[in-house]
């Protein structure tokens, strides 16, 4: 939502269930961590809440995508919005392989949490992430085209291997040289009769072995979920309590509460129209 004007930002404030509950259930399902230098743990009054604002630009939805991350390892990727977009699926190599360097590059090492979950935005010509939002792993966070039994259930990529390679010294004697290469020829011809069995074991290997890469899933054509005739998710925080609940009492319940805005918005622009001209005088 852009805001222009501080009402704005009242109005968004109080619209919103999830600010509400991000104030009041901030800590839910956190556990106590006690520094080594404080035994006493931090009451939540003592943490101040800052109100951060982003600069506003249009975002086009079928480029934006939440990816989970588990054990600083990324795992899966979906879209954010729930609508059939053909030409994502001829993108979707392209899209992961960014997502995923760009998860590699800027938040596997440095984000302070092992689990959490992020958004971002890949917009045209889709080479470069916008990191959106970052939201915790918790049931709380919409898991969107996954559910968190997958998500918690899913396999994560093979551990790196690490190859050491020995380096000779740069000073080594020509004699050491020489019994290196008579051990290397009696190596090579005690294993010519068994070399080629051993790469044809180990090309058979790297046939069945595939590729780890995260899951990405996309709403296809014929999926219920795209055909979202029904109300757009989170509509209801969309709009002011007082509003939806007088939506939900019937025509009569509505009527009333715009009668009740017209007449307080009437008395604050009095009091406004008051106050201007006591400070003139």
């Amino acid at each position: 939502m852009e805001c222009r004007l501080p009402s704005d930002i009242y109005l968004l404030l109080k619209s919103s269930d999830f600010v509400t509950h991000d104030l009041e259930h901030a800590y839910d399902d956190c556990v106590e961590d006690v520094s080594p230098d404080d035994d006493t743990p931090k009451q939540i009054a003592d943490i101040p809440y800052h109100l951060v604002l982003r600069k506003f630009f249009q975002m086009n939805p079928s480029v934006e995508f939440r990816c989970f991350v588990r054990n600083r390892k990324l795992i899966a990727l979906c879209q954010r919005d729930l609508n059939h977009f053909d030409f994502l699926f001829r993108m979707q190599d392209k899209l992961r392989h960014v997502i995923h360097n760009f998860f590699d590059d800027r938040l596997k090492h440095t984000f302070p949490d092992d689990n959490f979950v992020f958004d971002v935005y890949v917009p045209p010509p889709h080479d470069r992430v916008w990191l959106i939002d970052v939201n915790p792993w918790a049931v709380r966070t919409d898991p969107l085209l996954f559910s968190w039994l997958e998500l918690l259930t899913l396999p994560e990529p093979p551990e790196e291997k690490v190859i050491r390679i020995p380096i000779r010294p740069a000073n080594g004697t020509a004699e050491s040289e020489e019994q290196s290469a008579a051990q290397s020829t009696d190596a090579r011809e005690g294993e010519v009769s068994e070399g080629r069995t051993d790469m044809e074991d180990s090309d058979e290997e790297e046939a069945d072995e595939e590729i780890w890469v995260p899951e990405f899933r996309l709403i296809r054509k014929d999926d219920p979920e795209a055909y979202s005739f029904n109300t757009p998710q989170y509509s209801a925080h969309k709009l002011p309590r007082d509003v939806v609940d007088a939506s939900q009492g019937g025509p009569g319940a509505l009527r009333e509460f715009a009668d009740n805005w017209k007449e307080m918005l009437a008395k604050q622009q009095q009091e406004d129209a008051e106050y201007e001209s006591s400070e003139g005088d």
